[in-house]
């Protein structure tokens, strides 16, 4: 038997990081597959719907139930394995396991009790003159690894490393009648646009959709349908509506000293002109570009005045009018690395002698710190805006366009926001033209007048070539940007997968495209 109880109306399980709230009758916590297994079964029987849960940092309100129960994955948390194949080393993972606990182990090289996934794995991984790590970086590192496939998720080091689709090896899927499937990457692919595997004692086979994942621009925007596609591709970025991750094996890669900087700009327009030089130098090479305008620098600048304590870094500088955060690897060329920095700095108003560098933890968590205020500070205004006004939530953009569209999109956001009267900040991802435009919102009309803009940011960005979901996915809250997408035709042809996989639409129900009952 599985643990079961009532969800509380205050529940932590009927939100997630977009302060989305729901509504649910029952959380179940398994412990191990078999249980999962089971909660499914005994819940497709009565046609209950689930909502699948982890460490609920989801920002879309993926795992926000609007009715049924919840299970929370919770338990199910632990790296299990070592395995090394022709690519590399990888390792086995319960869907809940953090990204933090994965680099943990990985990092303090234990690996005791662990499983060789292939013969010799442990000591082999252990022999290496430098540890391993799991390198997408979802900025989130306590987001579970479970839901960081669901959404194909991403985050800064994208820029060098790819979303999390890229790193997957194999899942165990549990499917929404309580049977599962076991399979690697190449184990089932489909043929055209045909696709079929067996599960259990059923076989599946059906049509995948007609149109082409975008894989231009940064994408999590539903799973990657194309010819020939692998079934491991349909389940990333699925967001829980064909099954449930219960196990997964990811790619991990040698570990690197790395060195952070942060460069400081008179204007928002100098930062971004040198963010389109070092993207476009082979040497300066960063790991990651982000960005913090103007009004995000204001931002920190008021929050730290109200209380010190609430945002551990220096003061930023008088003369810093904008800002751009990367990391560089420690190589045996930096000093002439740094001399390009120098030049590009100089050449838009910057200097490396006003900048901040550091290669030590504290320093370079200090820099982590100052990036991730801004969000976090976000995040806790909208919270706070929940006892007045319930229904809000945050609004925040994520867009992405390939790099020839980037200025055009920059000034879209400006101009729109500006002629709304909305308050606003611009951060993150430049790198791969993603930054975040969070919305800071007052009232209810405001509400109302962001989700108007924001209808409007999508509509540019897909005309643009790009992605109104470059990495937290669909979820409920930006459901209606699919049809923006792939068209009426291709959310129907989703639909129609759905209902073959899962003809009672238990799972997930409202994420990514309705499914009517």
């Amino acid at each position: 038997m599985f643990y079961r109880q009532r969800i509380r109306s205050d529940s932590k399980y009927l939100t997630d990081e977009s302060k989305m709230t729901g509504r649910g009758e029952h959380v179940i916590i398994p412990v191990d597959d078999s249980e999962l297994r089971e909660a499914v079964r005994i819940n497709n029987s009565k046609g209950n719907p689930i909502t699948v849960a982890g460490m609920r940092t989801g920002v879309c309100g993926g795992c926000v139930p609007t009715e049924g129960d919840v299970i929370s994955l919770e338990r199910m948390s632990g790296v299990l394995g070592v395995g090394r194949d022709e690519r590399g080393y990888f390792v086995r993972v319960l869907p809940c396991t953090t990204i933090e606990e994965i680099n943990r182990v990985l990092r303090a090289r234990d690996l005791s009790g662990l499983e060789d996934v292939t013969e010799g794995a442990r000591e082999q991984l252990l022999s290496e003159p430098v540890p391993y790590f799991y390198p997408v970086d979802p900025t989130e590192m306590n987001g579970s690894i479970g839901g960081n496939i669901a959404c194909n998720a991403s985050g800064p080091r994208t820029y060098r490393y790819g979303p999390t689709r890229d790193w997957v090896r194999r899942l165990r899927v549990v499917l929404p009648e309580g049977q599962y499937i076991d399979f690697k990457r190449g184990d089932y692919r489909a043929e055209g646009r045909r696709m079929s595997f067996p599960a259990g004692r059923s076989y599946y086979s059906f049509d995948i959709p007609s149109y082409d994942f975008n894989t231009d621009v940064k994408n999590a925007a539903g799973p990657m349908f194309h010819e020939d596609m692998d079934l491991i591709d349909m389940f990333v970025g699925s967001e829980g509506i064909f099954g449930i991750i219960s196990e997964a094996d990811v790619y991990v890669a040698p570990w690197h000293p790395l060195v952070s900087n942060i460069l400081f700009f008179p204007t928002d327009a100098d930062c971004l002109a040198a963010v389109r030089e070092i993207r476009s130098d082979g040497l300066v090479d960063p790991e990651f570009m982000e960005y913090m305008d103007c009004r995000s620098l204001d931002l920190i600048r008021r929050v730290t005045a109200s209380d010190p304590a609430l945002i551990r870094v220096p003061r930023l500088p008088d003369y810093a009018g904008s800002a751009l955060f990367f990391d560089m690897q420690l190589t045996d060329d930096m000093p002439a690395r740094y001399v390009r920095v120098a030049e590009i700095a100089e050449r838009h108003g910057g200097s490396l002698d006003r900048s901040w560098c550091g290669h030590e933890e504290r320093d370079r968590e200090r820099m982590r710190e100052l990036r991730h205020s801004i969000p976090r500070s976000i995040f806790e205004y909208v919270a706070s805006l929940k006892g007045e006004m319930p229904g809000i939530h945050k609004m925040g953009t994520d867009m992405s366009v390939p790099d020839s569209a980037a200025d055009e999109m920059m000034s879209f956001y400006s101009e729109q926001l500006d002629a709304a009267g909305l308050e606003y900040v611009v951060f993150g991802h430049i790198g791969n033209n993603h930054p975040h435009v969070e919305i800071i919102l007052k009232s209810m009309e405001d509400f109302e007048k962001a989700n108007e803009v924001y209808r409007r940011f999508a509509e540019k960005a897909v005309e643009l070539g790009g992605s109104p979901s470059a990495e937290h996915g669909i979820g409920k809250i930006k459901r209606d940007y699919m049809q923006l997408m792939y068209g009426e035709r291709g959310v129907e042809e989703i639909r129609r997968i759905k209902t073959i996989l899962d003809p009672k639409n238990i799972l997930c129900r409202g994420n990514i495209v309705e499914v009517p009952q």
